[in-house]
């Protein structure tokens, strides 16, 4: 008998006996069996051979099957068993209801996959929901199990089904099927989107899973997600905690800790929902960077971790690190107003590039979004509109006319729209992606019509970027730019203002760059001071201040008009901030995109009050 688990094959275990010695006693143990029936080959029901009965010892201990048929994703070679923390072996043996409160990177999605493909293969029938706010949140856990069934074969080929190609639906969801004589299985990858409306016509009787919860703002996205849910599914919400006292996933979380204060909190996604999902019990838990053994956490990782965050006291540390709600941060746009601003949009176009040096390519996809109607009113909807692969040594190029294949995508994807525009931009410098925003000015309102997202993209690029989106709308007395003034920010608006290409577009007066951190008055919309109350001067705020507090205002107003994209919901709704020594500090995290709204925003302000190109405060 072995001592130590190895990673296997089913025929393996005719061979001998594989299971460790204490795992395989304490199972006849349980069975109240002995050595000497086994060497007659007598078996108890249902078992008929050897195999059969190591592999009912296997299954019967969630932490065995996962080391015996799990290969560890980082052993170059994958023969080594899938690697557990002591408290993710405890988690995987309890078979209730869970709620996982934790820092980041800590083995959430290796608990994901590991507890569902255990479930998978240890129920004859079944079915499972993996649910996420986004589907990029998805693609990782997806990606992770298809990884398992390529390293062990005999995962892999129970993954099939007689109509869909190795079991494995990608379109318009994905999902897997394990479609066997006598083992049927289905697991459902759902985005929660907008109002959850994918979770809809799910019906998951096995696992339900929700990954990156605290993300998920509006109530619909977990009301859907808890009607897929069936009697006796077993429930596991996850997530690093955002300081949201407001959100679904702190109540649940603070619902699980049993509290007098607790029992107060009402949970609205509850509501009108059967008595197996209302009265659900979670056990809780909080796993922190600093139950990790070393490497993993150590005393210079926590000191890494102080520098990074500004102390062992901040928000992010406590979220990050330590798993904890930590103070609120407060939601800078609140969904319950922020929804009120999500418009049809039927010229909105939003256009992604990604650009991919490894294998010298670059991958584009666009889109318009739609609202449709849904059971409980308007429901968003994305219709792609393109969907290619360029080859990226020829995608950049220009010809003698200045054009490149590049510039003409962007001004044959985007759709020209009379009046007045006002265009941000976030410029990207190494890993961070660019984002360009245009509005449309109607008096008070303004609307979204436009968004171009580059990735890994030079400076150069994002120069033909910027300047196809200004050609098409232009022309350039009807548009004015905003960009920040950061690494990318400065070196592409003194391309833009200085290089002879583009003399002609007048950029030195209607483009200029913002230094967030500067500060200067408080001011309106107008460019008219505040007057604080106390010294009868504006107050001393910071440009990303300013434009926050005006984006705010007039999202309260209703006089923004954003798109049905999930992106803008997920990173506006999202978007947090605490108070700073002096300043107001916000996210870091998925703002990019806010930060364009930012810049068109400061460049409307200060576009005719700023002698200088650049306003620094």
């Amino acid at each position: 008998m072995i001592e130590t688990v190895e990673p296997i094959a089913i025929a393996d275990l005719k061979k001998g006996i594989l299971v460790p010695r204490a795992d395989f006693e304490a199972w006849l143990q349980r069975l109240d069996w002995t050595w000497h029936q086994l060497a007659r080959s007598e078996f108890p029901e249902p078992y008929t051979s050897i195999a059969e009965f190591q592999l009912g010892c296997i299954l019967a201990d969630p932490v065995l099957w996962v080391q015996f048929f799990l290969r560890e994703p980082e052993d170059p070679n994958h023969h080594d068993p899938y690697n557990l923390f002591e408290y993710q072996k405890e988690a995987l043996r309890y078979r209730g209801h869970k709620i996982y409160c934790c820092g980041a990177e800590v083995g959430k999605t290796r608990d994901i996959v590991a507890d569902s493909l255990y479930m998978v293969f240890a129920n004859v029938l079944g079915s499972g929901l993996i649910g996420a706010p986004q589907q990029t949140h998805l693609d990782e856990i997806i990606e992770a199990m298809n990884d398992q069934f390529e390293w062990n074969p005999d995962l892999g080929k129970a993954r099939t089904h007689p109509y869909v190609k190795d079991g494995w639906k990608k379109h318009p969801h994905h999902a897997f099927y394990f479609y066997g004589k006598k083992h049927r299985f289905k697991i459902d990858f759902r985005p929660s989107g907008y109002d959850g409306e994918a979770y809809r016509g799910v019906h998951a009787r096995t696992f339900v899973k929700k990954d990156e919860a605290a993300k998920d703002k509006n109530k619909k996205q977990w009301s859907e997600f808890w009607r897929a849910m069936k009697p006796r599914c077993i429930a596991g919400v996850y997530s690093v905690p955002d300081g949201d006292r407001s959100c679904e996933f702190f109540k649940l979380d603070e619902r699980a800790k049993g509290t007098e204060k607790s029992k107060e909190l009402q949970l609205e996604s509850l509501n009108d929902l059967p008595s197996h999902v209302k009265e659900i019990q979670f056990r809780r838990l909080q796993w922190s960077k600093t139950i990790m053994s070393a490497p993993y956490w150590s005393e210079e990782r926590r000191r890494f971790y102080i520098d990074q965050y500004g102390g062992e006291d901040a928000p992010e540390f406590r979220h990050n690190v330590l798993g904890e709600h930590g103070d609120p941060e407060n939601t800078v746009f609140p969904w319950h107003q922020f929804k009120l601003c999500i418009k049809d949009i039927p010229e909105y176009r939003a256009l992604k590039v990604f650009v991919d040096a490894t294998n010298n390519e670059v991958s584009v996809s666009g889109y318009k979004c739609e609202l449709i109607a849904g059971d409980s009113g308007p429901v968003p909807k994305q219709v792609l509109l393109l969907d290619m692969r360029y080859d990226k040594s020829k995608f950049f190029q220009l010809d003698e006319m200045g054009d490149s294949e590049f510039r003409r995508l962007i001004k044959g994807f985007f759709i020209s729209v009379p009046g007045l525009k006002r265009a941000g931009a976030d410029l990207g410098y190494s890993g961070d992606p660019t984002e360009i925003l245009v509005k449309v000015i109607y008096g008070l309102r303004e609307k979204v019509i436009a968004r171009l997202q580059l990735k890994h993209v030079t400076y150069d690029q994002q120069c033909q970027a910027l300047d196809a989106v200004d050609d098409v709308y232009g022309p350039k007395e009807s548009i004015s730019w905003g960009t920040d003034f950061g690494n990318a920010g400065s070196a592409v608006a003194h391309d833009l203002q200085g290089l002879r290409q583009y003399a002609h577009k007048n950029y030195e007066d209607r483009l200029k760059g913002f230094q967030f951190e500067s500060t200067t008055d408080n001011v309106d919309e107008d460019g008219e001071p505040i007057i604080d109350a106390k010294d009868g001067k504006p107050a001393k705020i910071t440009l990303k201040e300013l434009s926050t507090d005006i984006l705010t205002k007039k999202v309260q107003r209703q006089e923004c008009e954003y798109p049905p994209d999930n992106d803008f919901i997920l990173y506006y709704t999202n978007h947090t901030v605490r108070s700073g020594g002096k300043h107001r500090i916000y996210k870091k995290e998925d703002d990019h995109l806010i930060d364009a709204d930012r810049c068109q925003k400061l460049a409307q302000i200060f576009l005719d009050t700023v002698e200088d190109i650049f306003a620094c405060g």
